[in-house]
Formats: structure tokens, sequence, C-alpha cells
């Protein structure tokens, strides 16, 4: 290809204006076309509506404890498109990015269609792990499950997490379609793990499995978490699960809910093991709790003073956001919230929650259309009783500690867009790649 990178690129993300196609018409055409790369590796493929990141993450970093080389497809990405597909820990570098792109064009001429945003970086994700000889993949699903373009591997196990109500105008009304969408990654006689839902829930994919002839475990039978202290260093907690007592860990990621994504990773880890034969020693799980990493979720940018960083950006996030500070820094703390959001994100349902652990709000714009003008964030703020102010987001970086004075902590959250402009911000070695996703 001559095309200037930039422009490639900018091409890519056009994409996204054809919006979602749910199907797998078009996926399985652009694999046929490429030689099923999907069959070169074995994967994990996990589906849900809260904790995908998490967990995923979690898995990743149990595979390469595991001592086999990993492979990870997720979304969506904070700074860069190429951290949607790691290897080895590691997003793929910009020149296998272009490759990978250039061997999805050259068979785009015999499809029905061109492939979305979505199904180019699905296929590209296989044909990244398939060449690399990555032995074990973490899938993330996009949206839903059965109708989802990632839906065309035969996984070693699948990975079921919290299941709510989102995306209804494609999933469907009620929990209990949702979930039979999410489900919908089960395949016959494959194992599932299936982690903390809702009664609802939880009844359709029992049955789901029992109908498909899943073995099913439970992440709330299999694995137990107690003892909990958090603080700035992370979580410290007693595990045990199904292979073994593993004692006092130490995660990396805060927040209660975390607890929760833990026990289903953990299951599914032990889980993965088993298939694998590799379950006589467990030493392993340990440093791959440890040493998961996965950033922007109740990231630390800095203890003194404390600041946070994370992608909460609806009303149920900011319900977790708020238990996590409330929980570090007390319940009578006050901190500032450094803030932007998107218009079709309900940002007043984000700040109302939030408003009773803010001193202030300073907000900020993001470089994407989709975005709510920060002069109305701060007319929402106040609605709720916070004392609110615009800034740009780079005199604000400049000099964090300034603004957060002498509030009990600071927060940046609202947006992954805003995750992705700061992180681009302080990490300047990212380089291109940060477009208006």
């Amino acid at each position: 290809m001559n095309q200037p990178r930039d422009q490639r690129l900018w091409a890519l993300f056009a994409r996204t204006h054809a919006g979602i196609k749910p199907g797998l018409g078009l996926m399985w055409e652009l694999l046929e076309a490429l030689e099923h790369p999907q069959r070169q590796f074995l994967s994990v493929h996990v589906a849900g509506t809260n904790g995908k990141g998490s967990t995923c993450a979690w898995l990743e970093s149990a595979v390469q404890a595991l001592g086999l080389s990993s492979g990870l497809f997720s979304s969506p990405h904070l700074v860069k498109v190429n951290e949607r597909i790691r290897i080895n820990g590691q997003p793929v570098a910009d020149e296998v990015f272009y490759d990978l792109l250039d061997q999805i064009q050259a068979v785009e001429h015999s499809l029905s269609r061109l492939p979305t945003f979505f199904e180019t970086l699905t296929a590209m994700s296989f044909l990244a792990f398939a060449q690399s000889g990555v032995q074990v993949a973490v899938l993330e699903t996009g949206m839903g499950g059965r109708l989802d373009c990632t839906n065309v591997v035969e996984p070693l196990l699948s990975v079921i997490t919290r299941v709510d109500l989102d995306h209804m105008g494609f999933l469907g009304e009620s929990l209990e379609e949702i979930a039979m969408e999410k489900g919908g990654i089960m395949k016959a006689g494959r194992p599932v793990v299936i982690g903390v839902q809702e009664v609802a829930a939880l009844r359709v994919l029992r049955d789901q499995a029992e109908a498909l002839g899943c073995p099913c475990r439970l992440a709330t039978d299999a694995v137990s978490v107690s003892g909990r202290k958090q603080t700035l260093e992370g979580q410290r907690v007693t595990l045990s699960g199904t292979s073994a007592d593993y004692g006092v860990v130490t995660l990396p990621l805060l927040g209660a809910f975390q607890l929760e994504n833990l026990c289903t990773a953990v299951a599914a880890m032990e889980l993965m093991s088993e298939l694998l034969g590799l379950d006589g020693d467990s030493s392993w799980v340990k440093p791959a709790v440890e040493q998961v990493d996965w950033v922007a979720r109740g990231q630390v940018l800095s203890k003194d003073p404390a600041v946070l960083l994370d992608v909460a950006h609806n009303p149920g996030g900011a319900k977790a956001l708020k238990v996590m500070l409330q929980e570090l820094f007390g319940f009578k703390a006050k901190g500032v919230l450094f803030w932007s959001g998107l218009a079709d994100k309900d940002p007043e349902g984000f700040i109302k929650v939030m408003a009773p652990v803010l001193r202030s709000c300073v907000c900020m714009d993001l470089q994407t259309d989709r975005a709510i003008p920060a002069k109305k964030l701060c007319k929402l703020a106040e609605k709720y009783g916070v004392k609110a102010e615009v800034a740009p987001l780079k005199e604000v970086q400049a000099d964090v500690a300034r603004w957060v004075g002498d509030a009990d902590f600071g927060c940046v959250a609202g947006s992954v867009y805003l995750a992705g402009e700061w992180l681009g911000e302080v990490r300047p070695d990212q380089g291109e790649g940060r477009m208006n996703r």
C-alpha cells in the first residue's frame, strides 16, 4: 500500500460510520478468504455486560504465567488502536498492524460487502495470533455474543461475566433476552464458566449450557474471596479455588466490583489449566492474579496528591467508582472530579451519582464530535450542587496537584475517550494512532 499511514488509519476509522452489522455471514466470507487463521490457536471466548475487560486481562496474565504465548483481543482502545491486539502482553507494533491491515484489504474485493471497523480488527487479530504462533488467545466479544463477529471460534472454553441491561436496541428488552444473546458464544460440548449473575440471567445461561451439553462451572461455587483490605497499593484478599488455597494475594485492580471479576477469572484459569492438562501445579495462579496489567480501571496516577483514573462513564460505573473512592478515602471525603463525557452516555446520570463525594468539578472538552461541551457539563454539575469550572486538559495535567489542592483526592473519569486523551498526553511515546474512536 502506498497511502500514508494517517490516511489508511482514517480510512479504517471511517468504517465506523457503517454502524453495527450483527451477523456472522461476512465474517465467515472473510475468514475463508484468509484460510481460517482462527483455527491455528486455542481460544478462550469471553462475553458479558460488565467485567469482560478485567476478566480478559486476568486470563491473558494466566496464559503467560503458565509459560504459554498469549494473545488478547479487546476493546475499546485508549490511546492507540494497536492496543486492541496484544501478543504476550504487548500491543502489536505499527509495522505489524499495517501489514495485517494490508492482508485484509487484499481480499476485500472478493467479499459481498466491505467489512466493518470491528470485523476488520477481529480478522486482523486472528491473523496476528496465527502468524505469531500464539498458543492461547483470549477473545473479548464486542457486543452481545451470538451474532458478534468474534463468535466464529470453537473455544477451549467460554466465559460469561455479569449480564445486565445494555445495548437493548440490539440485544433485547429484558435481562433474559440479553442473557440468551450473551450465552450464544457457548459451543456444543465445550465447557463454560459463568460469573456472578442475577437469578433470571443465571437460569437462562444454565439452560443454554444444558441444552448444548456444555460442562458448566459457576464462579461462585468454584472460588471464594475473604479478608479484603484496600489501599492505594492494591487490594489484599485471601483467595481459595477448586485447585488450591492460594493464601493472601494482592490485586493491582482497585474496587470491590473487581472481586466478582476475580472469582470469574480464577474459576476460568483453573478450568483452562485442567483442559490443557497442566493442573498438577497451581503455583502459577497467584502470580497471574498479581501481575495483571489493565490501565484506567481505578489506576493510581499519583499518591501525593492521590489522583485516580477510571473509565466509568454511566450511572452504574459511577456507583462502583463512588464506593471505591469512599472505601479508599472515607465516607466523609470530598474530592475533585476531572470530567469529560459523551452526549449519548447519560452524563447527567453520572454526575448525579458522583455528586455526594465531590467538592468541585473541572470540566474539559474532548477531541470528538460525540463529546458534550464542557460548559454544559458545568451546568449539570452545578445542578447537583457541585461547584464547576472549565479548563483545558493540557492545563490541568500540567499542574494537577494545584487543581486538587487540599481536597481528599482527584479523580479523572467520565469517558473512555477522556482516559485515552489523558494517557496520550502523559505517555507521548504512544505516538501515532489516537483517533476519533
